[in-house]
């Protein structure tokens, strides 16, 4: 998937003008280390376009964010979000919408984290994309055969043991009792959090719209450079129900996630990973614990190779107006990136070990109802150990006109808003100011012919 925003050329200082009419100067303005040409003005009489290529969460974040800044002028300025399949079509609609503000990079996730709160209260995001807070914990726990006869009786004749070896919270009730062997909290509702990814993507992208971006569905092809030293962009070309066509633009952000590389090579991204998932309707409404487990198979060998897949309690929100599961198995590298979230193949038998899983710890879950079996590409650097820093790639590529949003792995959602809020800035303002994004600068991850 590809966004563009069409271009905005920016300037660190703007001066103050007599008129409405006056030109906007067009200036270099050295920005960490490369030159850029800057060029934005509320009162120019030329129009400004701005392409992302891109339709999952960190593009319509950074449309979101343009359409909203004080220099945005939707008489001058276009916002163009270019999408090959559907918005949030790949990992923006699949993930598990996790939010901390615990989570990486420390520079920028305090400000996403608070800015997702800030979002939900304006726009009410509770109701809209089920915004909510959580406790997170890590969990070892013991498996049962539900369709074993013997055990089967157990889960009745257990449903009021308690644990003997943990404390665990009085409302996380929804787990088989006694089958807790450890419990650690590593967050809490005030610094924690969840959203529907879907959702989230799919309203910022409206409202974005309603400030005056367009969304074209079409698969970005090529950017277009001014000349061969690419000194600076001029246009991108996306091919739209089997046709060629060119948009102008005189800012381009690149925000496609894993497929950012086929636009711009330079882009130093890993080979990535695949990670399926599914979204169960569970017989109860479950209390907001999101569960990060260590599942052992039942001591009679009945449950051999059980996964262990992340468990995320979801209320109802404007894609299903009930409660909701999410849960997530471990990523694999067994098929190449395919041409578009359209084309990403399903693996049942993956999705049908997550079920087995989940169902084996947790008799509303073994009760519910499967509605949703996926699969998605992350867009991730390279592998890393849990809680490293690695990325995103946040901010000018050193080609005029040209920025780069990508490489936010399995905190794509946490920091969409933050990545945002910070790209706006750099396009409109010159530089960052909400957050240090010196870390996040591309010249750290750009590989260069």
């Amino acid at each position: 998937s590809f966004i563009l925003l069409p271009s905005f050329s920016c300037a660190c200082e703007f001066t103050k003008r007599t008129n409405a009419f006056e030109h906007t100067r067009l200036r270099a303005q050295k920005y960490r280390g490369n030159w850029y040409a800057l060029s934005l003005s509320p009162y120019a009489n030329h129009s400004d376009s701005l392409d992302i290529p891109g339709g999952g969460v960190i593009g319509c974040s950074t449309a979101y964010f343009l359409t909203r800044h004080p220099l945005y002028n939707p008489k001058i300025h276009s916002v163009i979000i270019l999408e090959a399949s559907q918005i949030a079509g790949g990992s923006s609609g699949k993930a598990g919408g996790l939010l901390a503000e615990w989570a990486t990079p420390k520079c920028l996730a305090p400000l996403s984290f608070k800015t997702h709160g800030e979002l939900a209260k304006e726009h009410g995001g509770d109701k809209i994309w089920g915004y909510r807070s959580v406790y997170c914990a890590d969990v070892t726990l013991k498996a049962q055969d539900c369709d074993n006869g013997a055990d089967a009786v157990n889960w009745i004749e257990d449903e009021h043991e308690e644990s003997s070896t943990t404390k665990v919270p009085s409302d996380l009730d929804w787990l088989r009792p006694g089958s807790i062997k450890s419990y650690t909290e590593v967050g809490n509702p005030h610094i924690s959090g969840q959203v529907n990814p879907l959702a989230f993507t799919e309203t910022l992208a409206q409202f974005a719209k309603e400030k005056g971006a367009e969304v074209i569905i079409g698969t970005a092809t090529t950017i277009n450079y001014r000349d061969n030293n690419r000194s600076g962009i001029s246009s991108i070309t996306y091919t739209q129900n089997g046709t060629s066509k060119t948009l102008p633009a005189t800012d381009i952000v690149l925000a496609a996630g894993p497929w950012t590389p086929s636009l711009f090579p330079a882009t130093n991204l890993g080979p990535p990973p695949r990670g399926h998932s599914i979204v169960i309707r569970p017989s109860r409404v479950l209390s907001p614990y999101v569960l990060f487990p260590n599942i052992s198979a039942p001591e009679n060998g009945s449950l051999p190779n059980l996964l262990s897949p992340e468990i995320y309690p979801r209320p109802g929100d404007q894609i299903h107006d009930f409660d909701t599961v999410y849960a997530c198995g471990p990523d694999d590298y067994e098929i190449p990136l395919p041409h578009s979230t359209a084309n990403v193949a399903i693996d049942e038998q993956k999705c049908d070990d997550i079920s087995k899983a989940i169902a084996a710890i947790s008799k509303p879950l073994y009760e519910g109802e499967i509605i949703t079996k996926q699969a998605c590409y992350k867009p991730q650097i390279r592998s890393h150990e849990e809680g490293e820093e690695v990325g995103p790639i946040v901010g000018p590529t050193g080609v005029q006109g040209l920025w780069i949003a990508t490489g936010h792995d399995e905190w794509e959602i946490q920091n969409a808003p933050g990545t945002g809020l910070v790209m706006s800035e750099m396009i409109f303002e010159g530089a960052a100011h909400s957050a240090d994004c010196e870390s996040l600068d591309p010249k750290h991850f750009l590989k260069w012919d």
